[in-house]
């Protein structure tokens, strides 16, 4: 290769660093303003339940939606994290993994809502035979809306899924406004997963169309071994199944303990945080996916996806302390004064999560995430402990002071890592070695 030609190989990469960086912050920005939409119709979908529904109907509904979500998630087997990382170097494999993947999640899922079914309160969940027959298709559908989400980050087109989220978040809410007739939470859960059902069908025969004729996916494969991928999903599953819990079992031990009117309080409250928690943690999902087709970009995508999560997170913070109790009162006073100190708390907690969330960035790309697996093991048990020792003397309010000790713990500890690599990722500038798989050389200790 000519002199002339390396300035000219130099100048096009220095090009493409900003239209890199450009694509992060758009696929950023749309799942961002995607979930903070639908976090808000989310609200108005819960608030109009709890308006036009009796509030045991609303807490029954708000237990069925909510556990199913955490076991869809749970069902994903970390499937997803595969699709973010490494879908962009799938090329000609990319719709075998697809469909064996998608497949995985939908016998997974049925078997797991089949769980609950068998094993879980079923006195106090389904009303009848019926209800418990449709429950693992609800989380089914469930599962492959939501790894959708990973897919199309995968593909460079995080957009498509901030789209379906949306449009998902308002067709519920007219389906709920049409069933209202029948008062019962039936209609609550129906508007959810039949809406779902559709957008994934749509979404779908899409990303199909693109895996079959987009020029990047016709390219010859450059995946790890099987092994490592392997390895990479046991330990994202580890992560994400710990993060799952928490969420699974609170509101069971809210409705076990303090009966379904207050689990509509703390549903409808809790919506407007996971917008929020759901908006920073995104902030890491094209980050990923960026530096495994752009590896040489490295410290440029970093140093953007950083100040993302703390421009979202301050922002967030402040929209929970200043319009979240506006918005319960205007629910219902009682929606206020249940949830009022849950959404201050999250405030706090939330925020800390962000370093959580940047850590587990450079973790994912680096592909060693045992440390972050240690980290949810910590949450998760400060999560559900907290909750069963504070929630009976305090109320709903319990579980934020349990989600705050579970945010502050790992974030003291791995704040020192993601301070130590960010130095690092600075002194090396495009710090990576060559080859898109190549583990990033930024080492802050062992156990990272």
């Amino acid at each position: 290769m000519t002199a002339d030609n390396l300035v000219h190989l130099e100048q096009a990469k220095q090009s493409a660093a900003p239209a890199v960086g450009r694509n992060m912050t758009v696929n950023s920005i749309s799942l961002i303003a995607s979930s903070l939409l639908t976090g808000v119709l989310g609200l108005v979908f819960w608030g109009a339940a709890g308006r036009l529904y009796p509030a045991g109907e609303v807490g029954v509904a708000a237990a069925l939606i909510t556990s199913a979500l955490m076991l869809s998630m749970l069902s994903m087997l970390s499937i997803d994290t595969i699709y973010e990382r490494f879908l962009p170097l799938a090329g000609m494999r990319t719709g075998s993994l697809i469909t064996r993947g998608y497949l995985t999640v939908a016998g997974t899922a049925l078997l797991a809502g089949s769980a609950l079914v068998v094993f879980g309160p079923r006195d106090e969940l389904f009303d009848s035979p019926w209800a418990m027959a449709c429950y693992p298709l609800l989380v089914m559908i469930l599962a492959v809306f939501t790894l959708l989400d990973k897919t199309a980050v995968g593909f460079g087109v995080a957009k498509w899924s901030a789209v379906k989220n949306l449009v998902h978040a308002v067709a519920k809410l007219i389906i709920l406004f049409c069933l209202v007739w029948t008062g019962s939470g039936a209609s609550i859960v129906l508007a959810w997963g039949a809406t779902a059902a559709v957008g994934t069908l749509l979404v779908l025969a899409a990303m199909r169309r693109r895996w079959r004729k987009h020029p990047q996916f016709r390219q010859p494969p450059d995946l790890p071994a099987n092994s490592q991928l392997w390895s990479y999903v046991g330990s994202s599953f580890g992560i994400t199944s710990l993060w799952i819990i928490g969420p699974l079992v609170v509101p069971l031990i809210i409705v076990s303990r303090f009966g379904a009117e207050a689990n509509a309080h703390f549903a409808v409250a809790w919506a407007i945080v996971n917008a929020l928690y759901f908006a920073v943690h995104l902030v890491m999902s094209p980050f990923v996916a960026e530096v495994a087709a752009h590896p040489d970009k490295m410290a440029a995508l970093s140093t953007r996806m950083v100040q993302m999560m703390a421009a979202v997170s301050v922002a967030g913070g402040l929209g929970l302390v200043l319009a979240g109790p506006w918005v319960l009162g205007v629910i219902g006073p009682e929606y206020q004064a249940q949830g009022r100190g849950l959404l201050y708390l999250a405030a706090i907690f939330v925020p800390l999560s962000g370093v959580s969330a940047i850590y587990e960035g450079f973790a994912r790309v680096r592909r060693k995430l045992k440390l972050m697996v240690v980290m949810r093991c910590v949450s998760t048990l400060t999560v559900v402990g907290g909750t069963l020792l504070i929630a009976p003397r305090t109320g709903v309010i319990g579980v934020g002071w349990a989600y705050l000790a579970a945010e502050a713990i790992p974030a003291a500890i791995l704040l020192p890592f993601v301070v130590g690599w960010l130095q690092r990722l600075r002194r090396t500038s495009a710090g990576v070695v060559s080859g898109p798989l190549a583990t990033i050389p930024v080492r802050a200790a062992s156990a990272g």
